[in-house]
Order: C-alpha cells, then structure tokens, then sequence
C-alpha cells in the first residue's frame, strides 16, 4: 500500500489537529524525507507541509498550535445600518458566497476593511434559516441583452467572484469570463451585440410551408439527417434556403409535434441494460476492521480432496496467512489464526463463510 493510501487510514483514527500536523511532518524530521515528497503524499500544499516543519524544529510540539485561534475576529463588532444591510442582502441574494467574497464587496463599495471572521460572527447573529425571495433577474430573463451583460461586469467588479455570479444569474462560467474579457478588451462597446444577420433574412423561417415540406422528406428518406436534408432542399428552396442547423430545429420539431420518424440508429449501438452491481454484504473502512476466512477446493488426490484454506485482510484483500489441507474445520483454521494473530494482531472482527447443505452461513468472531 502506498504512502497516500496509509495516510489517509490514519486520518481516521486522529482526533485533533494536533495529532494531524505531527503526522505531516514526521517523516520530514525523523527521516529527512522531502517536503515535496510529503505533500504529494498528504495532498497539503508545499508551503503548509513547510511551514509545519520550521515550526516544530523551532518551538516542538507548541508550535503545531493553530495560531488562528487567538485571532478570530470580533464577535461583537456592530457594522454601520448600511453596511450590514448590504452584507445580509449579498448573503440572501446568493447562500453559498464565501465570506472573503463580501469582505472585497464591502471594502470596494463602502471603503470600509474588515475580515471574514468578523464577517462570519456577524452571519451567525444573523442567521436566516429561510431564503427570502429577492427581485432579481437571472441572466436568461433580461428582457435587454446589453442590460444582462452589464449586470455581469458591474458585479464582477463590486467584487463577485465569477463563480458566484455564475450561480447568482443561472448562467455558465465561461460566459461570464467571456463578457468580462470583452468589457476589458473592448469597454462598453463590447456589451453590446456583435451578431450580425443579413438585412433581407427573415424574423422567423420554421414556418408551417417549411415544416411541411421538411416533413414529407423525413417520411421519404426516414434515414437522412440534417445535411443531407438541407441538400434535398436546395432544389426548391434554391439561394433563399434555410442555413443546415435551421432545417435541423425544423426536424426536430417535426419528430416532436408531428410524428416524424426518429434519427436512425444502427443494432451495433444498441448495449445491454447495465445490472445494478450489488453491494458487498461487508465492506471494512479501514485496515484490520475484517479479516474474511476463504476455503476453496484445490485439488483431488486419490480420492479425497485438498482445500486451500487462506486468511484475508478485508480491506486491502492482503493474504495474511495460508495453507493446504485435508481438512476445512476449525482445527485446520486454528493454525492458520496463530500465525497471523502473532504477525499482525489482533482485529476487530473475522467472518467466515461457508456452505452447509446450499446455505450460506456468516460466523463473527470478535
């Protein structure tokens, strides 16, 4: 088992930070191995695994403290009326935001500083365990695109993080990257709109003459798709034909109101219903929880048979002891238990499974 996968075992036996950091750095300064190393093992960054390191070489076991708990910020810090109406009106526009979010909102919109902590002791007094509904429109329900756009930017830089505000307005992150990327670039022209349609095109082209025509050359050609359609087209149609993904919203419309036939698809794309795999009746969280007992049948020899009779360690499916023999009783599995209970101890629990008379039974040992 690697080194990342013993770590994460003793994370769950820790129980408190303490315990943790100590556990970080041990390797580091009992066996000199590298920072690097050891944050590849413990998924840390490198300057936290170091920093660690420095303060136990300096002041031991004192210097694994968390600090941060002597600084928690000012639980009974009262903001201004507005600023702590701005701060409960962010925090119900949108749950989820961090409270390092409204710290930059607050300093660029009121020029006042302050810190999380402050922040989150000022939630906690104010805690709203219902979400009120607030008039704000999510990006799709602008009625002026260049208004929704603007909304983006103007957000982005009272402070939202465009993760937010992609949550906040229903919308794509990379469309709000896009928009503030074109407002730096290109100022206010770039919220306004760069399509460009043809003067002579039409508002509206899924017409019903369109829908039907379309619809007598899917019930003709049911196998065509939206390519070789918009060729068929071109006959009739000629230069004032629709665009190909045109007629594409045209057949899909067609197979939903008008009972068109399908998009054809081959036998060879047809899969076999995925079975639902079923759970392990024992599943150990941790090394040594289980050990399971497997008896098999492994060979016949003049008559009787010979089993294999072999000790696993549940959670990593590691063979801790096994042998060969005539028997599949407890005296030949008492042997089996000697060598790996003087090996590796003693564990929390051993199942053994076997078959009387097409039955399964399960016996505990604790």
């Amino acid at each position: 088992m690697s080194a990342a996968e013993d770590f994460a075992q003793y994370k769950l036996h820790f129980v408190d930070d303490i315990q943790h950091d100590y556990e970080v750095i041990r390797p580091i300064v009992l066996f000199a191995e590298t920072v690097a190393e050891r944050r590849r093992q413990t998924g840390l960054e490198r300057t936290v695994v170091g920093a660690k390191a420095r303060r136990f070489a300096t002041a031991g076991m004192l210097g694994l403290v968390d600090q941060r708990l002597g600084n928690l910020g000012r639980q009974d810090h009262v903001y201004p009326e507005a600023i702590a109406a701005h701060i409960l009106y962010v925090k119900q526009l949108y749950p989820p935001i961090h409270d390092r979010e409204i710290v930059r909102i607050v300093q660029r919109k009121f020029g006042s500083k302050t810190n999380h902590h402050t922040v989150k002791h000022f939630l906690a007094r104010f805690a709203l365990p219902v979400q009120l509904e607030l008039n704000l429109l999510v990006f799709a329900q602008f009625a002026d695109a260049y208004q929704a756009r603007w909304t983006v930017v103007r957000m982005g830089y009272e402070g939202w993080n465009k993760h937010s505000i992609a949550g906040c307005l229903q919308m794509a992150r990379s469309h709000v990257y896009a928009i503030i990327a074109a407002f730096e670039r290109n100022g206010f022209e770039g919220l306004e709109d760069q399509r460009t349609r043809p003067s002579p095109h039409p508002d509206d082209q899924l017409t019903l003459p369109f829908l039907k025509d379309v619809l007598d050359w899917q019930q003709e050609y049911p196998r065509a798709g939206r390519f070789r359609m918009h060729g068929l087209l071109e006959p009739q149609y000629g230069a004032a034909r629709p665009s190909e993904a045109t007629v594409g919203r045209a057949m899909a419309i067609n197979r939903r109101m008008h009972g068109a036939p399908g998009p054809w698809s081959s036998a060879r794309d047809a899969h076999e219903p995925a079975t639902e795999p079923r759970p392990l009746p024992y599943r150990p969280p941790y090394r040594h929880h289980l050990w399971f007992v497997d008896m098999r049948y492994l060979v016949k020899i003049e008559g009787p048979w010979v089993y294999s009779l072999c000790l696993l360690e549940g959670y990593s499916r590691t063979i801790l002891a096994g042998m060969a023999s005539e028997h599949q009783d407890l005296p030949a599995l008492l042997p089996l238990l000697f060598v790996a209970l003087s090996t590796y101890g003693c564990p929390e629990g051993i199942s053994s499974s076997c078959e009387v008379r097409g039955e399964m039974c399960h016996q505990w040992n604790a």
